[in-house]
């Protein structure tokens, strides 16, 4: 089993990065900053890195720099996925030692997990272990959602790589996206919008669940309202649900199936 190491600050997307690659049957670590990355490949020797450039403590190009300089990781394959905003990030990122340079905004889970498997087949003497005769199984699951069961999501993000990556799980299914960047966005949108479902960062909501729940369904009377977050706990969960929550996704397996669950929501709401 191939190890690669994930390193990104947003809980979100290590979260369904981590799922994604486990189900493709990939041994996964993650790190959140530049320190813990060092730290976490250096103990773990993975055959593959995914870097974001943009990190706390130590930036992802000096992450790039020092492991290029030390002789145990100076060919590891070290894949920068990224948005950064500052000029000659990008550049600066090539000249480092990258292997590959992806962007977030224009690359898939599907996508990404095909340059992780081209970057370690080119690395490797046999190209024999990257099996590319079948889909990756979590693609033919989230491809198989009827029609009739999608509608308009409202998704309340204001991350726009968290944004990117969750509006590709739902439109490749054929749900359509409305994009909020806040609570008051979000309630100013559902009086002008056909929504038929409500997709909420719990940080967001600023812990005013049931007033955010209010605010929408006197606009949007039935709508499911679904709360994530990668690091909330049980408790706040269930406080979510009792203030009218329809669903609180907490897992990053559920983050990979959303597609399925807001669909099944929506069905449900509609045959209220």
């Amino acid at each position: 089993m191939k190890k690669i190491v994930v390193v990104d600050d947003q809980p979100v997307l290590t979260g369904i990065y981590k799922a994604k690659f486990s189900t493709e049957g990939f041994n996964v670590e993650v790190a959140s900053d530049g320190e813990q990355a060092l730290e976490v490949i250096k103990r773990t020797k993975p055959d593959l890195v995914l870097l974001d450039l943009m990190l706390p403590k130590i930036s992802g190009i000096e992450v790039l720099k020092q492991l290029r300089a030390n002789h145990t990781f100076e060919a590891m394959p070290v894949i920068v996925f990224s948005n950064a905003a500052q000029p000659g990030a990008i550049e600066d990122a090539w000249a480092a030692g990258a292997t590959m340079v992806l962007s977030k905004s224009n690359t898939s889970p599907k996508q990404l997990v095909e340059s992780v498997q081209k970057a370690l087949a080119k690395s490797s003497a046999s190209v024999s272990e990257v099996d590319d005769s079948k889909p990756p199984p979590n693609d033919v699951r989230e491809a198989r959602h009827p029609a009739s069961n999608t509608g308009g999501i409202l998704l309340v993000e204001n991350n726009p790589e968290s944004r990117a990556i969750i509006s590709h799980l739902l439109t490749r299914v054929g749900h359509r996206i409305i994009n909020a960047d806040g609570q008051h966005h979000a309630v100013l949108l559902s009086e002008v919008s056909q929504i038929d479902l409500v997709l909420t960062n719990r940080a967001l909501c600023k812990g005013c669940f049931r007033s955010f729940c209010e605010q929408i369904r006197l606009r949007c009377p039935n709508t499911p309202v679904v709360m994530y977050s990668m690091d909330a706990s049980a408790k706040e969960a269930e406080e979510a649900l009792r203030c009218g929550i329809s669903k609180f996704l907490i897992t990053p397996e559920e983050f990979l199936d959303i597609a399925e669950i807001s669909a099944s929501l929506i069905s449900e709401s509609r045959e209220a």
